[in-house]
């Protein structure tokens, strides 16, 4: 049972994980969409949206592994 709980607890982290990165995303149109096109895009943008993919891709794989293992726990019982 507690792995089953980690692993709801993993994918509930990498929904707010993605959703925090929604509202960052639309944050940043909101304040760059005026000037589009006036001026180039600050390289940080572009560092912090690989970052936000590569973290929402890092807690989507814990999620998966973790959901791996409660069920195999479940599995052979020892959950």
């Amino acid at each position: 049972m507690k792995m089953v709980i980690l692993a709801i607890t993993a994918w509930v982290l990498t929904g707010v994980i993605a959703l925090l990165g929604v509202s960052a995303g639309s944050t940043i149109w909101f304040y760059m969409e005026p000037v589009v096109d006036t001026v180039p895009d600050p390289a940080s943008y572009h560092v912090a949206a690989a970052a936000g993919f590569l973290a929402l891709f890092l807690s989507s794989v814990v999620s998966v592994g973790v959901t791996v293992q409660a069920a195999r726990c479940n599995a052979s019982g020892k959950a």
